[in-house]
This record gives structure tokens, sequence and C-alpha cells, in this order.
């Protein structure tokens, strides 16, 4: 087992050195770094690559389709001066301070229905023109959002892994909500903090593109004064989200209309209907780019998002059925002297060597369920345990990692040093809360 731990950490490291030192494109390296691995733990070569093959198709198979459609939802905005108003009319509601505080409140309110990378797409023209028109880097904007998003599909039912959690240890679904929702709080206050505060200084080529690309020009002036409701530019946003979250909400009878329910909630065909939605604004408008034009564009930004993405989640899943996960979590079980932290880090060691949120809370749960009535808490308090310690830590072996990298251009070592310790400060954000109610006698 020590013998993969160093394997893994040996492998991570030359993964960060061949992208920002080496300059190997991410794409190449993931793959490279997912098949050495794959190798060195003893999966052999054939099933090496079926893993990987597997890893990389279960990725996009979800993904690739949503990126697409939601950069086409986002260069309609651009085109029709929808963006531009949206970002107006957020700053004019919540002020230039308060934006990234509002961002991530409305991150933590759409993911509980929708997951993490389907929700920051389709908002990333948003983020994009918000970000512009504040005049701040786009990881103070973008990563405050993405803290909001984090919190509630980690902690928050009916978001697919705490739902399991509360069936894996026979949780109460409201004492559970709660305790979440207030340690949620923390986590969330504290990832909010850290992007205000602390990557206001990281500045990337990126913003200098995304400045010189929303210069306040004559047409700009145009689009902000066209009499528009800002209801009908959010509309190709709005609707996938709502029609998501009434799928995730309400459930699906057996007959035509549990049928057409489940059909139209599902991440693809949600998003599919709100790019007919932009689709049919392009056509109301006397624009410079034709359906076809922006439908290219949208094809040519997604292309290397997808890949990346896919080589991401390839290279996690290979970690994943190299069985290490489970040889390094029992190894750390044995250790007596971890005690009230077990369920947290056993949670944040699945999260670093996965990049799984799911797989974090899934398996930590199923861990620690047999352990519950040896530990001084109820199944609601490790439960929030197990959800501060799935925020610990994202790096290159998790998909939104390189979404981020991607969408945004962002470097791999900037990443590093913003989201990868943003998501620590957000963890041990989250065991003060629950710190402070055990102080007050909730256990």
């Amino acid at each position: 087992m020590i013998f993969s731990l160093i394997t893994l950490i040996i492998v991570f490291i030359l993964l960060i050195l061949a992208v920002s030192r080496w300059k190997v494109h991410p794409f190449i390296a993931l793959i490279l770094a997912a098949i050495g691995l794959g190798l060195c733990l003893g999966l052999g070569g054939t099933k090496t690559v079926e893993v990987l093959l597997q890893g990389f198709s279960d990725t996009l198979k979800w993904i690739a389709i949503v990126v697409i459609l939601g950069a086409f939802i986002g260069e309609v905005l651009q085109e029709t001066g929808g963006a531009f108003r949206i970002s107006d009319t957020v700053i004019r509601w919540v002020g230039e301070r308060k934006l990234p505080w509002a961002m991530g409140i409305i991150g933590y309110i759409i993911s509980i229905p929708v997951f993490v990378d389907v929700a920051y797409i389709v908002l990333q023209p948003v983020t994009e023109a918000l970000a512009v028109r504040i005049k701040k880097p786009i990881l103070v904007v973008g990563l405050a959002l993405a803290a909001g998003l984090t919190v509630s599909h980690t902690l928050i039912p009916p978001t697919p892994g705490p739902l399991a959690v509360v069936s894996l240890l026979d949780a109460q679904i409201g004492r559970l909500l709660f305790i979440n929702a207030f340690v949620g709080a923390f986590a969330m206050v504290g990832g909010i903090i850290w992007a205000s505060y602390f990557c206001k200084n990281f500045r990337i080529p990126y913003d200098d593109e995304l400045l010189k690309r929303s210069e306040f020009t004559s047409d700009q002036e145009k689009f902000l004064s066209k009499k528009q409701s800002v209801l009908l530019d959010l509309a190709p946003i709005l609707v996938p989200i709502f029609l998501m979250a009434f799928g995730a909400f309400f459930p699906k009878e057996e007959d035509i209309i549990g049928s057409i329910l489940s059909l139209i909630s599902t991440p693809v065909i949600a998003v599919l209907i709100g790019a007919a939605i932009a689709w049919l604004q392009v056509n109301k408008a006397s624009q410079k780019a034709s359906e076809s034009q922006l439908v290219e564009r949208a094809i040519t930004k997604s292309a290397l998002v997808i890949m990346i993405t896919g080589a991401g989640g390839a290279f996690g899943y290979v970690i994943r059925e190299s069985g290490m996960p489970d040889g390094l979590v029992g190894f750390f079980s044995d250790l007596p002297f971890l005690g009230f932290l077990l369920p947290f880090l056993i949670a944040a060691l699945l999260t670093s060597v996965t990049g799984s949120i799911t797989i974090s809370l899934i398996g930590s749960a199923s861990i620690v369920g047999p352990m519950a009535t040896s530990l001084p808490y109820s199944a609601e308090m490790m439960a929030a345990l197990i959800g501060c310690g799935s925020f610990c830590v994202f790096h290159a072996n998790a998909s939104f990692f390189w979404l981020l990298n991607r969408l945004h251009k962002v470097p791999v070592h900037t990443l590093y040093n913003t989201y990868t310790i943003q998501s620590l400060v957000m963890g041990i954000s989250g065991l003060i809360g629950v710190a402070i109610l055990w102080i007050l006698g909730i256990h």
C-alpha cells in the first residue's frame, strides 16, 4: 500500500511538471499519466487501456453534448447582447461589492437539482460578463459561483451523493438537512472569502482577452439600451435549470406524462430546449452571425474542453479501478488515534485520490457506517463530517479542474494556487461549523 501511495504521488508530480514546466499538452499528459499509473499499479496493459477508454467514454457521454449546447447558448448571449443586459441587471440589484456573495448563493440554489459541471457551463457567459463589468479576475466570480455549486452538490439532498449517505447511514433526512445546511453555510462562506480576497491578485491572460472582447462599444451601448426584458435573455439559462429541478423534485410516474417529464428533465434534453429558445432569439434579432456560424463557433470552442475533461475523467477512473482507494482507506481506518475525525479524513482521502465527490460520499459512508455505534456522534453529524471531507481536495484528477482550465484558459499552476486551496479552505470551514454544533450540544 505504501508503494501504491508513493507511486500515485510521483505520477501526480510528473503530471504537474509535464503540464506546467515541460509544456506538454494537458490531454497528452493526462492520457500518459493514466496509462503509466495503471501499469505501475498492476492493472496490466490491456486492462489499463480498457479502463482508460471506459472512464473517458463515461465522462463524455453526459458532458459532451451539454458542453456544446451550453457554448451555443453562450454564443447567442454574446451575439444578441443578452450577457451584457443580464450582467448589468445583476450589478444594479446587488452591487459590485456583494457580487461574489450573490454568485455563491445563486450556485447554492441551482446546484441542488443540477450537477455542478452542467450548472457552471450554462452560467459561463454570465459569469464572464459579470467579471468584465466589475473589473475583477474571472477566478473571483467563477470560484465564488463554484463554492455555492459545490456545497449544495455535496451536502444537500436530493443531490444523489447526499441521498446515498442518508440511506447508507440510516440518517433522519430532516435533521440531516438542518445540520448540513448550517455546516454548508460555513463551507460556502469560507470558499467565497477565499475567492474574493485571495484570488483577486490572480489575473490571467484570459481576463485581458475578455476585456478586449467586451470593450464598451457603441454596439454594446445599443444592447443595453434595447428595450428587452432581461427575463427573455435569461430564458435559455433558467428554463433548463427549471426543467432539471422539476425532474429532481417530482417523482416520475410510469405513464406517458411521467415518461415525458423524465425525458425533458435529463440534462441533455433540458439544455437542448434552452438552446432552442436561444435559437429563436437569434432569429428575432438582426445579427451579424447566422445560427450555423454560432453552432460552429460553439463546437470549435468546446472541442478542447470536452477532450481534456474526458482525459481528466479517464485518469480518475484508472485510479478508482486500481483498487488503491479501498486499500488506502482500510490502512487509515486501522489507525485508532484518528478518532473523532475519522469520517472527515476518510472522505478527504477518497476525494484527493479519486477526484469524485459522489464516490467520496458513498465510499466513506459505506466504510464508517458499521462504526456508527462506536463513534461519539449521531449519523447526521457523521454525514456532515463526511461532507466536509469530500471538499478536500480537488486537483488534476477532478474533471471540474480541467473544465475550469479550458473554459477560462486558467494555467494549471494557477488552479492549484486558487481552486485546489479553495477546496481545502471549504473543507476546514465546514469542519468549524461541525465543531460549533458540537459545542452547542448538537451531536
